[in-house]
């Protein structure tokens, strides 16, 4: 793909789907009140807003390989700071850290010597050692497809103990207005499972209860 498919979708956008829904572009505008942190991987075959069918402005998206986010003080950069501004000044509600099943930059924490050349990948990477580490002593083999996801799926929760240690995160869990949410996307099939900490384990999303409106008694 060039970046004339790029940019005939952005003005395929301008002339369509911006006027289409032109007061909420112009609402946004204005400001912006998300309803979640998502944390998730640069992989390009994630796309957060089409996986939860959300519209611009409901998502403060971190897109970062691995999905990984450094322990405090460690690495204070771009992820550091967009955890800082989604939860001390946006105040959400929620952070998501979601991963993903093929992830390339988990099969190179399986098989790191290839990425030796790329100084910057291989010191990121080294952030998800620990997960490593704690799926290797679960599975029996270390490598093949179940291991990766073993991976993939302590990678979150070690993710999630980082995440825990930025101040900002730290101080609204002690005031119980955030909630922390693990989850992992199988690309081929469509289904994202969430970590449980009362089953240490990765279940399948349940679906929300409806909201219940006011209506006239009968």
């Amino acid at each position: 793909m060039s970046v004339d498919r790029i940019l005939k979708g952005l003005f395929r956008f301008q002339k369509r789907v911006y006027p289409k829904h032109r007061d909420l572009f112009q609402k946004l505008a204005l400001g912006q009140r998300p309803q979640a942190l998502f944390i998730t991987c640069a992989d390009s075959r994630i796309d957060p807003c089409m996986l939860t069918q959300t519209k611009p402005g409901e998502l403060f998206i971190c897109r970062i390989v691995g999905n990984i986010v450094p322990p405090y003080p460690d690495a204070i950069g771009g992820v550091s700071a967009t955890i800082e501004y989604a939860v001390g000044v946006l105040g959400v509600p929620d952070v998501i850290v979601c991963g993903h099943t093929d992830c390339g930059v988990l099969k190179g924490v399986m098989n790191p010597e290839p990425l030796e050349p790329l100084t910057s990948v291989s010191a990121w990477l080294s952030y998800a050692q620990p997960a490593r580490k704690a799926a290797a002593s679960q599975e029996p083999t270390h490598s093949g497809p179940e291991f990766l996801l073993a991976l993939t799926e302590r990678n979150v929760i070690e993710q999630l103990g980082n995440l825990r240690t930025h101040p900002l995160v730290a101080a609204r869990l002690a005031q119980g207005d955030l909630q922390l949410h693990g989850w992992v996307y199988d690309l081929g099939e469509g289904l994202v499972t969430a970590y449980d900490n009362d089953q240490q384990a990765f279940v399948p999303l349940e679906r929300p209860e409806p909201t219940l409106r006011a209506g006239r008694r009968s």
